[in-house]
This record gives structure tokens, sequence and C-alpha cells, in this order.
């Protein structure tokens, strides 16, 4: 439960505990685990994902060439440092070293395509 006393807490804290009422008996270990659903150590690897879609619509739609390569790189490399931050951080967050550890190889998919891409291209030119 939120400690704080703004809206928003008081929000967060009536629908937790709203919801306490009605998880089942199977569901508590995971409900009050330290990165369970009552936590930002849940929701903020459960957000994250809708990066992960994204990426993988890259790879299945963006041509090579319209990939951006510092937009890759930089998240390719921010997947490396949360991941590492993932396994360091208490309680330890194996959520978030998964949603970053896939960031990381869609990113570096993509990053290779238009590296690929260039490659190819400069074979024609010359």
């Amino acid at each position: 439960m939120s400690k704080g006393k703004g809206p928003l807490s008081k929000l967060y804290n009536l629908i937790i505990h709203s919801v306490d009422n009605v998880v089942p008996q199977v569901a508590r270990p995971l409900w009050e685990a330290p990165a369970g659903p009552k936590t930002v150590f849940f929701w903020g690897p459960f957000g994250k994902w809708l990066l992960v879609l994204a990426g993988i619509g890259d790879i299945l739609e963006r041509p090579p060439q319209n990939v951006s390569l510092n937009q890759s790189s930089v998240l390719a490399a921010t997947g490396l440092v949360w991941s590492r931050y993932s396994v360091v951080i208490i309680p330890k967050n194996y959520s978030l070293l998964s949603v970053n550890l896939v960031v990381f190889l869609t990113q570096a998919y993509l990053i290779g395509k238009h590296l690929k891409w260039r490659y190819a291209n400069s074979k024609n030119t010359a």
C-alpha cells in the first residue's frame, strides 16, 4: 500500500484493497511478491513490452533503409544497461531482465538488417 497522501495514492490504495479481496489463494504468492503486481517492479516491465512490440513491428514492416541506426543503437544499449541493472537491484527483477534482453535482441536485429542493406547497396553503386 502506498503511504502517500495525494489523490493518486488514495486511488491506488482503493484499487489494491478492492482487488486484494478477490485474488485467489493460488495467485497469492505472485500477488504478494516483492516484484508482484502491487509494485512498479511489475508494471514497468509490463509497459516496456509495448516497446518490444514496436520493435517487432519494425522487423516485419520497416524497410531496412528506413531503420534509424542511431535510434536502434541507443535502444540496444539501454536494453543491455537495464538488463544488468535488473539483476543487481533488490529484489532481482527477472521480468525486467527478460524484457530488456528482448529489446536488445530486436534492436540488434534491426541494426544488422540496416547494415546488411547498406553493404549490399554500396556494392551496387561502386
